[in-house]
């Protein structure tokens, strides 16, 4: 059976753009003439981690199911993407619109640095009093959801 490689690369004007073109075409070269494929594309997305040195954590995931999940479910919000919205403005990650409205910047483009700082404010922003509940929540911390 062969190996299966990950290639990476961007769309430009209409057209996939390989990253390495040289390593592609030396992997297809492994397969027989007539031999079937399949190539998959998707949009690239990183996993991002606490910075600390060794862990695995992702935390895109440990975000979504452990801060966004606990305030949505505090709030009985089912509607996840809304409750990142609100966790954004409420940490101040938004911009002001010439209206005056705050526009959620997103989270894709941070580094893993400023994630983590990032997931770091919804946890505290969670816990202060009054602002889910009248004692706060406590969400835990990565290296401490797995051993509740």
């Amino acid at each position: 059976m062969e190996k299966i490689r990950k290639f990476f690369g961007s769309a430009f004007q209409g057209r996939f753009v390989h990253k390495d073109p040289d390593a592609f075409d030396e992997y297809i070269r492994q397969f027989e003439d007539g031999k079937e494929m399949q190539i998959e594309i998707k949009p690239f997305s990183k996993v991002r981690t606490s910075g600390l040195p060794g862990e695995p954590t992702n935390f895109n995931g440990y975000y979504w199911a452990v801060v966004v999940r606990m305030v949505a479910d505090e709030m009985g919000e089912l509607d996840q993407d809304y409750v990142h919205g609100l966790l954004q403005i409420a940490v101040g990650n938004f911009k002001v619109s010439p209206s005056g409205d705050k526009i959620p910047l997103g989270t894709k483009k941070m580094s893993g640095a400023n994630f983590s700082d990032y997931c770091m404010r919804a946890r505290m922003w969670a816990n202060i009093p009054g602002n889910l509940t009248q004692h706060g929540i406590f969400i835990p911390q990565p290296h401490e959801y797995g051993s509740m």
